[in-house]
């Protein structure tokens, strides 16, 4: 089964892709994607949901964990509405979402 480990924070994502086979896990790919900080916040999670449906269907994950930066601050809002968008492509994929 293909794991997605992702870590919000207000300019990126950090994520690390994973094969769980009988309680080993093999790393596929450790990466992050910048968010643009000149996009509006309507362009920049058109552009995450893009490129996570890209990560889903290149690597055919089936199980997600979502963490999010602890010291947010006044960026509340913005970092719920990326959560928000990430959790919704996972849920329009089929994809399991582990808390």
């Amino acid at each position: 089964m293909i794991f997605i480990d992702i870590n919000i924070f207000i300019d990126k994502l950090e994520f690390n892709i994973f094969e769980l086979t009988s309680n080993n896990r093999k790393e596929i790919i450790r990466d992050e994607i910048i968010i643009p900080k000149s996009f509006d916040i309507g362009n920049k999670l058109n552009y995450l949901r893009k490129f996570m449906k890209m990560l889903i269907n290149q690597y055919n994950i089936k199980k997600a964990y979502i963490n999010i930066e602890d010291s947010i601050g006044v960026d509340i809002v913005d970092i719920v509405k990326i959560e928000g968008i990430v959790e919704e492509v996972f849920s329009n994929r089929g994809v399991s979402i582990c808390k």
